[in-house]
């Protein structure tokens, strides 16, 4: 956590970043009484591989950016979202990510969880990014996660190998024929990006976007989601893989006193 200060504008006052990497306090000034928030919150980690079958990845956390209204004086918590956990190599989906928050003013959504390989309908239902489906079709990629953007209602997909969320870009389906994968959701302003999903049948890695992890491949773990970046966790892969967890989440507070 730390504090940026920009040259003085008109008027006697001084633009300041505040940063948050974990959970922490922002004191408002006695002369302010407006801010912009920027909160990314947890991204959802990755599913869990089953035998030869992938897994989908973890979708981005919800990303919000907006002007508040704060009172002078005032003390709010910032809470940085924690990334969800990645499902283990038992076929267990992956976990949401948590939710960033300023106060009870403004909240961005955690990421959801990427499916398990014996799931192939994408995890959806949250307002950050969708997690990728798995795929129960030996040899077939896992679709990968969508991007968060928090200020859109998903509109999951269900195709019959896997599939990914909307929210900024969504995880298309895994190919049992040709092993094709399914791209990450891209993140928003470099953060929140969807994890690959993961791949059974070869051990070409797919990438993660803005953060997202890379999906398993082969005998190869699924990564996780970068550290403060809200990016979800790659999907399990080939030969027994756990999928990787979410990244933590980020904020900043700007204000000008």
């Amino acid at each position: 956590m730390g504090v940026s200060v920009f040259p003085a504008a008109g008027g006697g006052v001084t633009q300041k970043v505040q940063t948050f990497t974990s959970t922490g306090t922002f004191v408002t000034p006695s002369n302010c009484t407006t801010v912009e928030v920027f909160l990314v919150a947890g991204g959802g980690g990755g599913g869990g591989n089953y035998v030869n079958q992938s897994a989908g990845g973890g979708g981005g956390g919800g990303v919000i950016q907006k002007m508040i209204t704060v009172t002078a004086g005032a003390t709010y918590t910032v809470t940085i979202g924690g990334g969800g956990a990645g499902g283990t190599n038992e076929n267990v989906n992956g976990s949401n990510g948590g939710n960033t928050s300023f106060g009870s003013l403004a909240t961005a959504i955690g990421g959801g969880g990427g499916a398990r390989t014996l799931n192939n309908s994408a995890r959806a239902g949250l307002a950050g990014g969708c997690g990728g489906g798995g795929n129960n079709g030996s040899n077939a990629g896992g679709g990968g996660g969508g991007a968060g953007q928090s200020v859109i209602t998903p509109s999951p997909k269900n195709d019959t190998q896997g599939g990914g969320g909307s929210q900024g870009g969504a995880g298309g389906a895994g190919s049992e024929v040709t092993y094709g994968f399914s791209a990450a959701g891209v993140g928003i302003l470099g953060f929140a990006g969807g994890g690959a999903g993961g791949n059974a049948g070869r051990g070409t890695k797919m990438s993660g976007a803005s953060g997202g992890g890379d999906g398993g491949s082969g005998g190869n773990a699924a990564t996780n989601g970068s550290t403060n970046s809200g990016g979800g966790g790659g999907g399990g892969g080939g030969n027994g893989t756990a999928g990787g967890a979410g990244g933590t989440g980020y904020a900043t507070v700007t204000y000008w006193s």
